[in-house]
This record gives structure tokens, C-alpha cells and sequence, in this order.
């Protein structure tokens, strides 16, 4: 018996598997399971109580409106609108979005509110209270940025503002981010709020701030083959003050004992310094303070130099280490004649573990700087 289908109805079937289809596949969220999922999260460890006025689907997206976060703690948030981009249900509760958009919010304290005009979270995991709870390993996003923040506290005369905040993580094994940065941007701090402290005052004033203005960041990665965590950069990068960046690698970090508050004493035991530098680049201070000294002592900055410059040897040979001392000091005169930059660096042959350089420090100082096969540069 022959069985044929006519073209028509075989277009049929396909249009109408492709209406189902595209049906199921965009559906609207149910608003109020992700609303309930939310909540739950943000509830898990019962340390503040949430409520949302409204939650809404509008296409692919759920809109939480006039969200409230009551902390037992103090710390209270309240958010306009959340939206939540693309939700989608997780088999062990919760749900991912492709982004979390937090807008216009702010937290208030006794002393202080912290305001924001944009905020949102890519790639958004919301796990679930169980897993949140039992400490499981979930990177909660890929990027998180917040711009225009406003600090303003009953202790300071004026707020403090930030450009913007950004946190991104990469690199997930087994739940576990090991490749991050921090990016802080444009922290202004006003001149009112830094001579309002009567210990910075002072020096403020000498030293001609009448602001500062600075970026902070963090970048760094584990490697989990090697067992070891590098610091790419940690930096603080101050307008008319100069950057001081810090780099280096750390062995001996096994990620159980890393990852467990309970394990973390035992590090000690088996942590490295592989290498380290501490880099100097003056972009203002140096002078000011070269300046500001050579004027208590009514001298003028050339001779304040020459007379620093001069006393070095006397002062370093506290160190014990005549070597060392002697870098120090041509390192140190170059610098405060010409003050462009000042490196600092740890390169031993071999890692050094953090029990002996303990070891060298409580028993015979003087021997750290050859431990560590360290050396001190200026302006290269």
C-alpha cells in the first residue's frame, strides 16, 4: 500500500509546528514566579524583608515595581523599577536573566544615603534559598556597573560622589569565577570633607588640595592547575597626587581552603611569595611635599633635597644591611631630585613561603631584602 502526502498538507503540519513552536519559545514569563524567586533570594538568609508593589510581564522581560528591601541591620533599599531581561527558570529554583536593571535607587543608613542613577547586573544567576543558603558555588553575574553615585552623610559637609563602579567576572570552573576586576572611577571627595577630619586638615591645606580626585582598581585571576592567585594590578590613581600599582603572584593557595572562612588560618602554612612590585609614578605630591617640608624648615626645596639627600646614609643604617642600604639611597636621591617614578621589586629564584619570611622577620630582619631578592629603582 502506497502512502503519500500531498505538498499542502506537509506545508501544513510545518506551519503549525512552527506556530507551537514559536509559541513556547515566546511565551511571557509568569512575572509573579520570578517576583516570588526574587524575593525568596533576597530573603534567604533572613537578614532584611523584601516587598514589591507589582510585578508585570511585558514580553520577553518582567518589571518589578517599587521594590523595598527592609535590612535588620539598617541599610534600607528602595528601587523605582527593576527590570529583568529574559528570564528564565532554573531547574533548582530560582532563574538567569541576560541582564538586571536596577535604576534610580538608593540606600539609606542612620548616617548615610548612597544614590545611583544606573545599575545593572549581565548574565544574572538568582539562585535559589537552598543554594544561597548551603553555600554553593554561583558566579551571580558576568558584569555589574552603577554610575553616579552620590554619598551623603550626616558627618561630612558635602557628599562624595563616584563616576561609576564596575565589577566583572570570567574565567567559571565548577561554578567558581577565578578571573575578576574592580574598576572604580572618579571619586571626587571635596575639599570641605577633606579638611572637616582635624588629623588631615592640616596637611590638606599645606600640601594646596582643595580636592581629590582618584581611581581605584583591582585586577586579578587563580590558576587552578598552579594553585596560585596574581594580582595583574591593584591601584590607586590619584588626580595631582600620582598612581602607586601593585602587582604580584601568590603560590600555595589550594581553592578548597580559599573558598572556606573555616580553612583560611591553614594558608599559611603552604602560601608563597612568587614575585611582587610596588610602582610609584608621581604625578604632583612629591613637590608638595618637598615644598611644604623645605618651608617648615626655611629652606628652599633644592636645599631641603640636598640636605635629605645627604643624611640618607645615617638614617638607612637602621636597615643593617649594607647593601640594601646603598639601593635605597641612590635609588632615593634620584627620586627627590627628579621625582617621576620609584619601583620596588620582590624576584626571588624560588617562591619564598610566607612562614619564612615570618621566620626572617621576627629573628633577623636585615635578611629579608636578600630572602626576597629585593630591589628599589627610581625613574625607570
Amino acid at each position: 500500500m502506497n502512502l503519500t502526502v500531498s505538498g499542502f498538507a506537509v506545508r501544513g503540519l510545518t506551519l503549525a509546528s512552527a506556530l507551537m513552536l514559536s509559541t513556547a519559545a515566546f511565551a511571557a514569563p509568569d512575572a509573579q514566579k520570578i517576583a516570588d524567586a526574587f524575593v525568596a533570594a533576597a530573603q534567604a538568609r533572613g537578614e532584611a524583608k523584601v516587598t514589591i508593589e507589582s510585578a508585570k510581564a511585558d514580553g520577553d522581560n518582567v518589571t518589578l515595581n517599587n521594590v523595598k528591601m527592609v535590612a535588620k541591620q539598617g541599610g534600607d533599599v528602595t528601587i523605582p523599577v527593576i527590570v529583568i531581561e529574559s528570564p528564565l527558570e532554573r531547574t533548582s529554583g530560582g532563574f538567569t536573566a541576560a541582564s538586571i536593571s536596577f535604576d534610580a535607587g538608593k540606600v539609606v543608613d542612620k548616617e548615610t544615603t548612597i544614590s545611583w542613577d544606573k545599575g545593572s547586573f549581565k548574565d544574572a544567576v538568582v539562585p535559589a534559598p537552598s543554594e544561597i543558603n548551603s553555600k554553593a558555588k554561583i558566579t551571580p553575574f558576568s558584569n555589574m556597573e552603577m554610575s553616579t553615585i552620590n554619598v551623603v552623610s550626616t558627618e561630612t559637609p558635602a557628599p562624595i560622589t563616584i563616576d561609576s563602579v564596575n565589577v566583572a567576572l570570567g574565567d567559571v570552573i565548577e561554578g567558581a569565577p577565578n578571573d575578576g576586576q574592580l574598576r572604580v572611577s572618579g571619586v571626587n571627595i571635596p575639599g570641605d570633607v577633606l579638611k572637616s577630619d582635624e588629623q588631615t586638615k592640616d596637611w590638606v591645606e599645606k600640601l594646596g588640595y582643595d580636592k581629590l580626585t582618584f581611581d581605584v582598581g583591582i585586577d586579578g585571576a587563580y590558576d587552578n592547575a598552579k594553585q596560585s592567585f596574581t594580582f595583574r594590578s591593584i591601584s590607586f590613581d590619584g588626580k595631582d597626587v600620582g598612581k602607586l600599582n601593585i602587582t604580584g603572584t601568590f603560590g600555595g593557595l589550594p581553592r578548597d581552603k580559599l573558598q572556606d572562612p573555616d580553612k583560611l588560618s591553614e594558608l599559611a602554612a603552604t602560601a608563597t611569595v612568587d614575585n611582587a612590585k610596588i610602582r610609584f609614578d608621581n604625578a604632583g605630591i612629591v613637590g608638595r611635599v618637598i615644598e611644604m617640608q623645605a618651608k617648615a624648615m626655611g629652606a628652599t626645596s633644592e636645599q631641603f633635597v640636598e640636605q635629605i639627600s645627604g643624611a640618607l646614609p645615617l638614617l638607612l643604617s637602621v636597615v643593617g644591611n649594607q647593601g640594601f642600604q646603598d639601593r635605597i639611597a641612590t635609588a632615593a636621591t634620584a627620586f627627590l631630585k627628579d621625582p617621576q617614578s620609584l619601583t620596588i621589586t620582590a624576584a626571588p629564584g624560588n617562591p619564598v613561603p610566607i612562614m619564612q619570611i615570618f621566620g626572617a622577620a621576627s629573628t633577623a630582619p636585615q635578611t629579608l631584602p636578600d630572602v626576597l631578592a629585593v630591589d628599589i629603582q627610581a625613574n625607570q
